[in-house]
């Protein structure tokens, strides 16, 4: 088609016109309590609604009719739309909302949809809260060459290959396909969430000579649809999701006739938000720019220009850095806010409008707008929704949720996966009497002691359904995280068992020790074809987000690697001769190694490594002291009150007082030079 003059309008066929529709799903409330106030496809990441990665998405498939089908709260996202340049008339698309308020289930909106007659050709069915860069425009072509071949072709499922560990893979979407080959016809489709059995009937094996059994998918919730689907949830009551639909048509596929096909992509980049843990993995993935072109700095949607700096650090404009404060890696600050001194902020998001104090650490956050923060706090994976205030001297541990205009402290640490709430009840009744909720508010601001002497803070009691406590704490977990059945634990320690002989890689867990290898064959590769050294740290951190590696295990690791490679150019050398090979690679991988080892917890974090493997290997236990020594002395990597913080921090435990002891003429010669700097300093 001819792209469109100024002035001019062109007559699209209905089969021309490309359609979409976007389950705005805020009646799935995965987000309790953090959405009963905002439709989950309004919340912000990376400082965007999430509901426009999904747009920008479909608007780069030149998508020109975008259905936004939306219900609880549904208003705000109306409004949302009518502010955005979506509803300018110089909008590529066309994007209209449609509200029911009474629906509960994606089966429920298609059948609305269907009611509405608004599907007139094949159309792209996906969820509000995905984000994306796949290039649909080809996937969209090859499903209608299917269906000119095969009318009874009704979708194709968008998967994105990916290993079980990867860190955008939410174990409640695990699925096992059995997909023919080489039409990709999906002939059995299993959704495992917590089960650990797989049921392939025998006929999917029997009667199809090619069949490949996939386990290594990551669903896209991306789907290209014909234009019977909406029908078919009308005629089928019992379709209430995608995998109701994708199951009962399998199951009656002599009966129908329908197929429904699957393809996979391998390089773009695509998830949904459908928990906070997946919120997290995706909020790091955008900041580290593998959604690109889908990035704060390019993302329309912002208020305002954002600009793009080092370590993935990204600044909007009227914000105010006070001298001294350090934003070290992947942290986006919104318009307006300020940061106090001494302030450290990494793997951060920052809203709004936000007052941040002195002396603040920040990590793994995510601070909506308007909030504040005092002194001294320390704040570290959690969420602080619009408006909330933490007062000087409070700690945040991993997994805590402040939701709307909570308040706490002063000096108060609140225990780890703490979801808060600012009053007993519900945040919002949004079916109730305005009033009465405004008499509520009046009557719940008292004091929270558990929270502090100023908090306005009650603990969040998730709605119960099942009477199995187990399934109870899977479902409702607000971080979707979930605990390992025996079946899985037997299966670590087997796996563990059988590379136990593996010396290097000590007892880490079976997904690190993956990684770690992979570090090592990527930097003996990187030297043999001379690899620069910013290409070396892609691949180390597309390796880390495939393994779902942990940053503060990164830093470790990238440095044990380097060490580990200078013990194996000649396994037999010690002493002296030793840790003259390991100089040698850590001078040729220097620039390397201080990409990720910067400030006081990314060196602390390389110290616990080389401590652990000191009491794993004897040759690195002989050379340690030596080894601290140079990387101090020599290349500037370890500052000297780390090191003394390192050591005060090692247990008394086997193994470990063997490591202490060593250490201790070296920390004992550190402290006499600071002291006799301090004297010449007082001369």
């Amino acid at each position: 088609m001819a792209p469109k003059s100024k002035g001019q309008r062109v007559e699209l066929k209905q089969e021309d016109v490309l359609q979409a529709v976007i389950i705005a799903d805020s009646f799935d409330l995965g987000f309790s309590p953090i959405s009963k106030k905002k439709p989950r496809t309004l919340l912000p990441v990376a400082n965007v609604p999430m509901l426009e990665y999904t747009l920008e998405l479909l608007c780069a498939a030149e998508v020109q009719e975008i259905f936004i089908f939306c219900c609880h709260l549904g208003e705000q996202i109306r409004s949302h739309i009518r502010n955005s340049k979506w509803s300018d008339t110089s909008s590529p698309c066309s994007v209209s909302t449609v509200l029911s308020e009474g629906c509960l289930s994606m089966g429920e909106a298609l059948r609305e949809i269907d009611a509405k007659s608004i599907i007139r050709s094949d159309f792209i069915l996906v969820f509000g809260d995905v984000v994306a860069n796949v290039k649909l425009q080809d996937i969209v072509e090859q499903h209608k060459k299917r269906r000119r071949k095969d009318k009874n072709t009704v979708m194709t499922m968008v998967m994105k290959k990916a290993p079980p560990t990867h860190c955008t893979r939410c174990r409640e979407d695990d699925i096992v396909m059995a997909v023919e080959q080489p039409s990709s016809r999906i002939l059995h489709y299993q959704k495992l969430a917590y089960q650990t059995k797989v049921d392939i009937p025998v006929e999917v094996i029997t009667e199809h000579s090619d069949v490949n059994l996939r386990y290594d998918l990551l669903d896209c919730h991306i789907s290209i649809c014909s234009p019977q689907v909406p029908q078919l949830f009308t005629d089928n009551f019992d379709f209430q999701t995608r995998d109701d639909f994708v199951k009962g048509i399998l199951i009656s596929e002599e009966i129908m006739g329908y197929a429904i096909y699957v393809n996979v992509i391998r390089e773009e980049y695509a998830a949904r938000i459908s928990n906070l843990i997946m919120y997290d993995a995706v909020s790091q993935d955008i900041m580290s720019r593998w959604t690109y072109p889908l990035v704060p700095d390019h993302t329309n949607s912002t208020e305002s220009t954002v600009s793009y700096g080092r370590h993935n650090i990204y600044l909007s404009k009227d914000i105010t850095l006070a001298r001294g404060c350090k934003l070290e890696e992947n942290v986006v600050v919104g318009r307006g806010t300020s940061v106090g001194s001494n302030t450290v902020i990494s793997h951060s998001v920052i809203g709004k409008n936000c007052k941040i104090g002195e002396n603040v650490k920040i990590r793994g956050a995510y601070i909506w707008d308007n909030v504040e923060i005092g002194d001294n706090c320390d704040i570290e994976s959690s969420i602080l929704c619009d408006h909330v205030k933490v007062y000087s001297g409070v700690t945040l541990q991993a997994g805590d949720v402040l939701s709307w205009e909570v308040k706490v402290g002063p000096d108060v640490t609140i225990p780890k996966a703490t979801v808060l709430q600012s009053s007993p009840e519900e945040d919002s009744d949004d079916f109730g009497d305005e009033d009465e909720t405004l008499d509520k508010k009046d009557t719940m601001v008292e004091s929270c002691p558990d929270f502090g002497s100023r908090g306005q803070a009650y603990v969040y009691s998730p709605p119960t359904e099942s009477d199995d406590e187990e399934d109870e704490a899977q479902v409702h977990d607000v971080w979707g995280q979930d605990n390992k059945t025996d079946d899985e634990d037997e299966l670590s320690s087997i796996a563990t068992d059988d590379q136990s002989d593996l010396s290097s890689e000590g007892s880490l867990p079976d997904d690190e020790k993956m990684f770690y290898r992979e570090v090592l064959d990527t930097l003996v590769r990187a030297r043999e074809e001379n690899i620069r050294t910013e290409n070396l740290i892609l691949e180390i951190n597309s390796l880390k987000h495939a393994y779902n590696i942990d940053i503060h295990d990164l830093h470790g690791m990238v440095v044990k690697a380097v060490v580990d490679l200078g013990m194996k150019e000649n396994p037999d050398e010690k002493g002296i001769q030793l840790l003259t090979n390991i100089k040698t690679h850590m001078k040729r991988n220097l620039t390397l190694i201080k990409n990720y080892i910067k400030g006081a917890d990314s060196q602390l974090d390389c110290l616990q490594m080389l401590e652990e493997f000191s009491i794993m290997d004897e040759q690195i236990s002989g050379v340690l002291m030596k080894l601290i020594h140079y990387m101090y002395e020599d290349i500037d990597l370890l500052s000297e009150q780390v090191i003394v913080r390192w050591h005060k921090s090692i247990p008394d435990e086997e193994g470990h007082l063997d490591v202490k002891q060593q250490m201790q003429p070296f920390i004992k010669w550190l402290q006499e030079a600071e002291e006799e700097s301090s004297e010449e300093d007082s001369d």
